[in-house]
């Protein structure tokens, strides 16, 4: 195919084009533009607010004195547990330490344990299979570090022979104030 446009119509032609893409690009400048003074404007708001709000908490110490409150009360409440918790007896402590010390062939028949019973005598009364137990406990109580004066009260065959334990071993001991803790 044959140009036989005049040249100054092709000129004019390719510029008309040309004109036509360089309004597109200033078209999406001035879009890009407009989106980067809104971004700016929307972070400059955020960074003012924040800074308002920093200010205020550093000047007026609202919310730090509220934190202080409960850090204050929370620290307290756990003072009291603590005191709880170091007052509080152990009684399973007392209870295992007594049955360690019992040999085989043995039972405890009553005990009664309450704050007071730590530090001061208390008595047991055991049954026994046999009457060579009553050594047998004496030496478990007496290397037992829970419990101190050891005191054998009596020895007795026991004239109820139905549960098997036909002899009574009646002791005293101290329980030691440090196993309950």
């Amino acid at each position: 195919m044959i140009n036989l446009l005049p040249y100054e119509t092709k000129k004019q032609t390719s510029a008309a084009r040309m004109n036509v893409i360089l309004l597109r690009y200033i078209f999406i400048l001035f879009i890009s533009a407009a989106f980067l003074a809104i971004s700016i404007a929307v972070i400059y708001l955020f960074i003012r607010d924040e800074n308002g709000t920093s200010t205020s908490v550093a000047n007026g110490q609202t919310s730090n004195s509220s934190v202080q409150k409960q850090a204050d009360t929370l620290r307290t409440d756990l003072a009291t547990a603590k005191s709880i918790l170091d007052d509080q007896v152990a009684y399973s402590n007392v209870i295992t330490g007594i049955a360690a010390a019992l040999p085989a062939g043995t039972i405890l028949d009553s005990l009664s344990l309450s704050e007071g019973s730590f530090g001061t005598t208390t008595n047991l009364k055991i049954l026994s299979r046999t009457a060579d137990n009553e050594t047998k406990i004496k030496e478990n109580f007496k290397n037992s570090t829970l419990f101190s004066n050891y005191k054998l009260l009596s020895s007795t065959p026991n004239n109820d022979n139905s549960s098997g334990y036909p002899y009574t071993i009646n002791i005293s001991i101290t329980i030691n104030k440090g196993v309950a803790q």
